[in-house]
């Protein structure tokens, strides 16, 4: 590692310039440069309302003179930095089923503004509480473990959350439709037993079948069309399933989970073992176990794969480099621009995929390698290549991973969304992030892709 930041340091620095004076400030590149502003985003209003925020400003969400001159001030508190402050508020330890007091109370109120509790506020985190809290966390993109957990309660209480009818309304659909609304339709429904098809984004005749069966099972009028009705149920966690098909996916958790965390913490996939949560952490040891026992890479784990992980034959991670690096080399064009997709749709989410003290951001590249298929290893062998090829936005792809030395010497790894735009994980949040590496500060930037392409 030190002879890795003594190569680091050779290599030539890029500086950020300062921001400009009130005078002549680009606001929104500003709003931009300190992470408030999301890409292709039309509307300000709400990035400089959380600026507003963030800096104890009057909170207007228009620009004027003291607004204007926080922006110019080099000191303004970033949204990173503003939210790794905030994340020192809430509870280390979940909420979960039981407890009782002001922090529950304080997230049922939040959760009943936004239309997904209808309970009392009464501080006692019950059944109701519980199905609001998974509807939550569906709709917002964090994985439905029905407890609010760090990351959880600063999303509600200080990010950009997606209210339950808006999320609602984005979901329906019927016959004939087709995009991302109907694959999440599809995806919900085999997680729940209904349908055995591919999830594509064409709502087909099989995907009307599975919503009627879920609409019969569930007391509703079996029309076949995901309603507003259908898809409330279907999406607040309260459905009834039907029988369980003995698949652990992530989001999962119990004693099942962590017994399959056991097995692959024996066989030195997972550094950790018994958490009983089923993690971007488990979901990258279960790929890269299936890649080196030659199964399908999807991580999920199904009957098969657990009597693969208790054979005489299961392969070790201490064996399995030659398996994982084929799948590396095997990444064409077309798996290195869906994992940057991958990457696109995570800012905003929390990401419980475990830390690599060493290499810091590590495993959420790893993570985003394995929605594709890609056994990702060795993070020192990824840096030592990276460090020939120093970045440049100009020739920049998505999907390769792009990896900052900071001013203090620490590094980060992240996934390039193409051009200069990256997505990491922030460890002191919780939370992926996006940023653009024009104004963030980093004094080296190398990237690395697979060494097929």
């Amino acid at each position: 590692m030190k002879r890795m930041m003594c190569i680091l340091a050779a290599l030539a620095l890029t500086v950020c310039a300062p921001p400009a004076a009130a005078g002549s400030l680009d606001a929104r590149a500003r709003l931009d440069e300190l992470g408030y502003l999301r890409a292709g985003a039309e509307d300000m209003d709400v990035a400089v309302r959380n600026f507003q925020t963030a800096n104890a400003l009057e909170v207007t969400g228009g620009l004027d003179e003291a607004t204007l001159a926080a922006l110019a001030d080099a000191d303004a508190l970033s949204k990173q930095d503003y939210l790794r402050a905030v994340a020192e508020r809430y509870p280390a330890e979940p909420l979960k089923s039981g407890d009782t007091g002001g922090d529950v109370r304080a997230m049922q109120e939040a959760l009943r503004e936004l239309g997904y509790y209808g309970g009392t506020r009464d501080g006692v985190f019950g059944d109701a509480t519980r199905v609001a809290v998974m509807a939550f966390q569906t709709a917002n993109g964090l994985a439905p473990t029905g407890e609010a957990d760090r990351a959880m309660l600063l999303l509600l209480h200080e990010g950009q959350t997606l209210p339950w009818e808006d999320f609602i309304a984005g979901k329906v659909c019927k016959r004939g439709d087709s995009g991302v609304g109907v694959r999440s339709l599809q995806r919900r429904l085999k997680r729940m037993g209904y349908y055995n098809g591919e999830c594509t984004d064409a709502f087909g005749e099989s995907t009307q079948r599975a919503v009627e069966r879920f609409q019969e099972q569930n007391g509703l009028e079996a029309t076949g069309a995901a309603d507003e009705e259908t898809c409330r149920l279907l999406y607040s966690g309260a459905g009834v399933s039907l029988a369980d098909d003995g698949v652990l996916r992530q989001g999962d958790a119990g004693e099942d989970v962590a017994a399959l965390q056991g097995l692959l913490h024996a066989l030195g996939y997972l550094p950790a073992e018994n958490s009983g949560a089923f993690g971007a952490d488990t979901f990258v040891a279960v790929t890269l176990f299936q890649i080196a026992n030659g199964l399908a890479p999807t991580g999920e784990a199904d009957e098969a794969l657990l009597n693969a992980l208790r054979g005489e034959r299961a392969t070790p991670l201490s064996q399995a480099e030659e398996a994982l690096r084929k799948s590396e080399a095997a990444m064409d064009a077309a798996a290195l621009s869906r994992a940057a997709a991958v990457a696109a749709e995570m800012p905003g989410q929390a990401f419980d995929g475990g830390a690599n003290a060493n290499y810091p951001g590590f495993p959420f590249a790893q993570y985003v390698y394995a929605r594709v298929g890609v056994g990702l290893t060795g993070p020192g062998r990824i840096l030592e290549e990276a460090v020939h090829q120093p970045f440049d936005a100009a020739g920049a792809t998505g999907g390769e991973i792009v990896i900052l030395q900071n001013p203090d010497g620490s590094l980060l790894y992240a996934v390039s969304l193409g051009g200069a735009r990256i997505a990491y994980a922030d460890a002191a949040t919780g939370f992926v992030v996006s940023g653009d590496l024009s104004s963030m500060g980093q004094v080296n930037a190398y990237v690395w892709k697979p060494s097929a392409l």
